[in-house]
């Protein structure tokens, strides 16, 4: 159901013909204005680092809670802790039953930074740092390779949307997620991921072997198993409407299985959201190959920041939060 695309001779920093790129460009856009997800394969982030990034998370989430509390998430740049039963991404569920450690753009901008759990975690910052910049530098091929692929009419101009990526003026960043086993007590009352779409212009998962990722293709569910050395991209809430619908932001969701044994599996996941700079206009259509050069004046716009405010404030049932 969800179409694997090789990106081996499309990785950044090697060398590549413009007939290669507008090949894959294409096949991109094809499978994102259809099904909205694509596994990825040869994507050149080493199944190294990215088990060495989940590992030093494990130091921070098998932690005592009063240890992991110290780092707990700061409302205004989005980066650190956020504990059990602190997130609904879907009103009609129950509060969600996992953790997840943020580091949003501000945590690489000298000049905001954030609070590491050095103590915790020794390995954790600077292996985050490290595996941010190989998932920055590939989704702003992926992003050229899509603009291509649309036939827009400046096909770096969503690459140039970003161009604040890992700094104050953008909040992409890379979250990583535990799932505990579920308790023996539990019934219906928690879920690991309620339904949802993503809210930036694309999302680089990296799941580990466990499963329970469900994808909303043709308004069907369907299990987006982890493909061995693949990762999964998706489209997010902005690049559907700076595209105007022609890629697709699809619903997914993280289920708790029926089977007792894969219940008590410890479920990890990492997941690299890509954003817009945050004074991009989220609904001002781009223009394709044909349109006039002036744009549309959009009456009642929408900032990627203004977008993601309202998004973290309605997930932890809070005011809107300045940001940074």
């Amino acid at each position: 159901m969800i179409p694997v695309i090789d990106f081996d001779h499309c990785r950044p920093n090697v060398q590549v013909t413009d007939a290669k790129l507008e090949e894959t460009g294409k096949a991109l856009v094809d499978v994102l204005s259809s099904t909205g997800f694509a596994y990825l394969t040869n994507h050149g982030i080493s199944k190294e680092l990215i088990e060495n990034v989940r590992e030093a998370a494990d130091g921070i989430f098998t932690s005592p809670s009063i240890e992991k509390q110290k780092y707990a998430r700061d409302p205004i740049t989005n980066c650190g802790y956020i504990g059990l039963l602190t997130e609904k991404l879907d009103d009609g569920c129950p509060y969600e039953y996992k953790e997840a450690f943020h580091v949003a753009s501000p945590a690489l901008d000298p000049s905001i930074g954030m609070k590491w759990p050095h103590d915790l975690s020794p390995n954790f910052a600077a292996l985050s740092r490290t595996f941010m910049e190989k998932c920055k530098a590939l989704s702003l091929r992926i992003l050229e390779l899509i603009g291509i692929g649309l036939d827009l009419k400046d096909h770096s101009v969503l690459v140039d949307c970003q161009k604040l990526m890992h700094k104050s003026g953008n909040m992409s960043g890379l979250r990583i997620l535990y799932y505990p086993s579920i308790p023996d007590h539990s019934e219906d009352e928690i879920i690991r991921l309620g339904e949802h779409s993503d809210w930036g212009s694309i999302t680089l998962l990296f799941q580990d072997s466990v499963g329970g990722l469900q994808v909303n293709i043709d308004e069907k569910y369907v299990d987006a198993m982890p493909v061995d050395g693949a990762l999964l991209l998706n489209v997010g809430d902005s690049l559907e409407m700076m595209s105007g619908g022609r890629i697709k932001s699809k619903k997914h969701r993280v289920l708790i299985s029926d089977d007792e044994k894969h219940r008590k599996l410890v479920r990890r996941s990492m997941g690299y959201f890509v954003h817009p700079d945050n004074e991009v206009v989220m609904n001002q259509p781009l223009l394709y190959k044909g349109d006039p050069d002036v744009q549309e004046v959009v009456e009642d716009p929408i900032t990627s920041q203004q977008y993601v405010i309202k998004k973290l404030a309605a997930a932890h049932r809070s005011k809107p939060a300045a940001s940074y």
